[in-house]
């Protein structure tokens, strides 16, 4: 009876202290109404009404709600600050999984505004669309909750973020005439740059049916390279990866290559000037030190074969 009662007992134990592990509790300063203010962890949120314990030792949480608080401010949490700096330092899938196990461990105040599974889950989202994975920018917009976001450029972003489905659907016809609908709209710089490289692919797609489009194409990537040249790497290094292959692909510009440095093609003609265009957009890229994130194809590198300012020495 004895032994039994001690296997009981130890089970019970046991018990409680996976319960007590698994409750989260999310440190923040709780203000009231009255002025006043409460440094706490929070254990649970539900309709406007906290749950928290001040000190690790408290047994019962303490319990408020609309009519006491005014707002909530969450101080900075572990895992969600190194994913940022990860997400920083353009390591996006490693800071995915941070950002998905900071969404995770913070769901219990996902209806709080800018709160940490939110902010994270908003941070995944832009993990998965810079690594252009947009069946996982697909399915995570689908189960995003958004309500608790608070800066409109986040918000804006998941307007945005409608390009991206259309380009994942290659929607061309449809992408073309959003982005002109978006053409007045005042964006971010990113943002900026992602609508026109994706208009941009759309205009390369369609431009298959109706070539005079090719030169739109190009156009609409150069904005995109210079929309955010200074963060949306991803973007310009895609933007202008694009550019050469329409180059390759060229038979005006396979032309000028063929006859490079003769007479036939000497000061003039669109093949000779989009030649010139490809190898100033290599030099460019190289400068940029881009080939050191994705080296160039081998099409695109033969581009610096044909530079007339060497030529020229």
């Amino acid at each position: 009876m004895k032994i039994n009662f001690l296997i009981i007992s130890l089970l019970l134990l046991v018990t409680s202290h996976l319960v007590t592990a698994q409750t989260q509790k999310i440190p923040a300063r709780i203000y009231l109404k009255d002025g006043t203010h409460v440094d706490a962890f929070i254990t649970a949120y539900r309709k406007g009404f906290v749950s928290y314990i001040q000190t690790g030792k408290d047994l019962r949480p303490k319990r408020k709600g609309p009519k006491d608080i005014q707002s909530i401010y969450f101080k900075e949490v572990a895992i969600f600050k190194e994913a940022m700096d990860l997400y920083k330092s353009r390591k996006y899938a490693q800071a995915k999984k941070k950002f998905i196990a900071c969404e995770d461990a913070y769901k219990i105040v996902e209806t709080v505004s800018d709160n940490y599974s939110t902010r994270a889950g908003f941070f995944s989202l832009e993990c998965s669309r810079r690594l252009f994975d947009l069946e996982a920018l697909s399915n995570g917009m689908k189960t995003f909750r958004k309500d608790a976001l608070t800066r409109p450029h986040q918000l804006e972003q998941l307007e945005v973020n409608a390009f991206w489905e259309a380009f994942r659907l290659e929607e061309w016809e449809g992408l073309n005439t959003l982005a002109l609908e978006w053409a007045a709209r005042k964006v971010t710089g990113s943002q900026r740059a992602q609508i026109a490289y994706c208009h941009g692919r759309a205009y390369e797609e369609l431009a298959k049916k109706d070539p005079k489009l090719t030169i739109k194409a190009l156009n609409t990537y150069n904005r995109a390279l210079s929309a955010d040249f200074a963060t949306s790497t991803e973007l310009v290094i895609a933007s202008a990866s694009s550019v050469l292959r329409i180059y390759a692909e060229d038979p005006k510009v396979k032309l000028a290559m063929k006859h490079w440095k003769t007479r036939k093609t000497s000061g003039g003609g669109v093949g000779q000037q989009r030649l010139r265009e490809a190898n100033a957009m290599v030099r460019f890229y190289q400068q940029g030190g881009f080939d050191k994130i994705k080296d160039l194809s081998d099409d695109a590198k033969k581009f610096l074969k044909y530079d007339e300012t060497a030529q020229a020495k």
